[in-house]
């Protein structure tokens, strides 16, 4: 039995001007991409350039669709609803990265450009799709937060349900800390003293900075930042005195600011001559006396010093 092509049936149209109407506005998407390519130089305004427009021909072409093939909006109704409770079941995750996207899309926790880390994943925000976000990955096995070099697709539904880190959205910069022990002998004012100037070089730039973006959150969030000048903390550990360096820092200059800091302060130490990095030391001492009894006497030796270890010889 031959294939009866009526073109006079409504279906048929209604299919024929469908694909003709998708066909037209996926020319125009590519037309109006080439020439985003063309004239735009910024990279992120031709990357946004091309998302938008690929999302609003994807939109529109939906819309044609779902107007030719169902005409009475009751029919429409019923199809979404028989379709919408199978995939429910049958593509539970999918759904979930969708609701991820609509929840990144309309609530912003992060945008292209960003440094998050969202559950076990950390890196820079390249690329927002429909199904999953694109980071370029940092951490890993190299040290700080630096590239690894690799590219990782992380599913939308992972913003539902795990915690996002953002790094750079409206304040762009981290606090970090830069560590020190130097020994008990040491002059150690001056060791602390040095940290604080090697930080205040930079500080007062990005202090004024950081506090226009505070402003700027506080419209959003209850924020209350008093203090941002760097600061170092003093400690006494078993291998001598620590001095912890606290400063604000751009969050991907971390690494950066971090070397600049050791390289002179190690530099400045060094031509000081009376300061010391302490390092973890193992020292025996001979028991002279039972472990509860008591302590030892100091005694004075031949020159005169005193010897604190050492009983007198008969």
């Amino acid at each position: 039995m031959p294939f009866d092509f009526n073109l006079d049936s409504e279906i048929l149209q209604r299919l024929l001007f469908a694909f003709g109407a998708i066909l037209v506005i996926f020319i125009v998407v590519q037309t109006l991409r080439r020439l985003v390519l063309r004239y735009i130089d910024d990279p992120e305004r031709r990357y946004r350039a091309a998302k938008t427009i690929g999302r609003i021909g994807g939109f529109v072409a939906l819309l044609i669709v779902l107007g030719v093939l169902f005409q009475r909006a009751a029919d429409l109704i019923t199809v979404l609803t028989v379709v919408g409770a199978g995939l429910a079941i049958a593509m539970r995750e999918a759904l979930l990265s969708i609701v991820g996207w609509l929840y990144i899309a309309f609530r912003t926790p992060y945008t292209q450009g960003d440094r998050v880390e969202i559950g076990n994943y950390r890196g820079d925000v390249i690329d927002i799709r429909l199904m999953h976000t694109t980071l370029m990955e940092i951490g890993g096995w190299v040290q700080a937060d630096q590239s690894t070099g690799r590219i990782v697709h992380i599913p939308n539904a992972l913003v539902l349900q795990a915690a996002v880190y953002n790094y750079t959205r409206g304040f762009h910069f981290i606090w970090n800390e830069v560590g020190f022990t130097v020994t008990f002998r040491s002059d150690w004012k001056t060791a602390r003293e040095i940290l604080l100037s090697l930080a205040q070089e930079s500080a007062d730039v990005i202090e004024q900075q950081a506090k226009k973006e505070i402003q700027q959150m506080t419209r959003e969030y209850l924020i209350h930042y008093s203090i941002l000048t760097p600061f170092v903390y003093v400690q006494v550990t078993g291998d001598g005195i620590e001095l912890m360096l606290r400063y604000l820092c751009e969050a991907r200059k971390r690494r950066g600011t971090e070397h600049a800091i050791t390289v002179t302060f190690l530099d400045q130490i060094k031509a000081h001559g009376d300061i010391e990095l302490a390092h973890t030391m193992i020292g025996l001492t001979r028991m002279e006396s039972p472990q509860f009894g008591p302590m030892p006497r100091a005694t004075t030796g031949p020159d005169g010093a005193e010897d604190a270890g050492n009983p007198p010889s008969a």
